[in-house]
């Protein structure tokens, strides 16, 4: 990695993915995980600083603005500018907690796209892909900061991901950011019962050539490039080992959802 003019921001981040099925039958599962944490205004930097990362353009690691939100080749910022309220963009950062493109590819079941203000977590956008090939925004902009470093919302589902869940619910939000380490929650209840827990949490490392290699490089398949695999394996084993009944993709109805595999590709819609 070549040197940056200033120190960034942005950080490779080492941990795991957690989730738990509760019921109507138990199951959970852990991996390693390698996720990225990106300062938005710095992506060009860090495209200029390393030979490996490069943005809105081909490399091993890459990121792409169409990937995310409306699907537009227009920076991710601009994209979030129509959603969240309008803002004075000098006074606040926007991160980006994502996995990039790994050879090209990349599959992320969600992206947390956050605004913060003197390190006050002040608004998030849950970016949620299902393996159907949709994707659906939860916007919020109610955060309850319960501690120093933490922060949690709630909203109802209004989303069709695991085809072992209706689209009944209420998603807890949790997102607890410290400046070494980041975990963000997302639990689905049911009655007043929590039905489900998933989390990401990792450590934060600076995106030095050095790190890059040992936390990213160096495992390619603790990141998003294996997500659908292992979904894909995790469904296998609820459906046939576990007789889980499956519920049919609906046709998602959300203002929200901004990707409907039916529809046109986002890129033509206009923002």
């Amino acid at each position: 990695m070549r040197a940056a003019k200033h120190p960034l921001h942005s950080q490779v981040m080492r941990g795991e993915v957690f989730h738990a099925r509760l019921g109507p039958k138990e199951h959970q599962f852990r991996y390693p995980h390698t996720f990225f944490c990106f300062d938005l205004s710095e992506l060009s930097q860090i495209s200029q600083a390393s030979s490996w990362f490069s943005y809105n353009q081909r490399n091993f690691l890459s990121l792409r603005d169409q990937d995310y939100l409306y699907g537009q080749q227009r920076p991710i910022v601009e994209q979030l500018a129509h959603i969240l309220p309008p803002v004075e963009e000098s006074q606040y950062q926007h991160w980006l907690i994502t996995s990039p493109r790994y050879l090209g590819y990349a599959f992320n079941p969600v992206n947390f796209h956050l605004r913060l203000a003197d390190k006050n977590l002040v608004a998030v956008v849950a970016e949620v892909n299902n393996t159907f090939g949709d994707r659906h925004i939860y916007p919020l902009t109610s955060l309850e900061q319960t501690a120093s470093d933490t922060w949690e919302a709630r909203c109802p589902k209004d989303f069709h991901v695991s085809p072992f869940n209706d689209l009944q619910g209420i998603y807890h939000f949790r997102f607890q950011l410290r400046p070494e380490s980041v975990r963000c929650e997302v639990d689905l209840h049911r009655d007043q019962h929590c039905v489900l827990k998933t989390w990401i949490q990792g450590q934060g490392h600076p995106l030095t050539t050095g790190h890059l290699a040992k936390y990213a490089l160096a495992h390619p398949f603790d990141t998003a490039l294996n997500s659908l695999p292992r979904i894909t394996w995790q469904a296998a084993k609820l459906h046939y080992l576990k007789k889980l009944p499956i519920f049919a993709r609906p046709k998602p109805r959300s203002p929200q959802s901004l990707k409907d595999r039916d529809q046109p590709e986002p890129s033509e819609k206009i923002i």
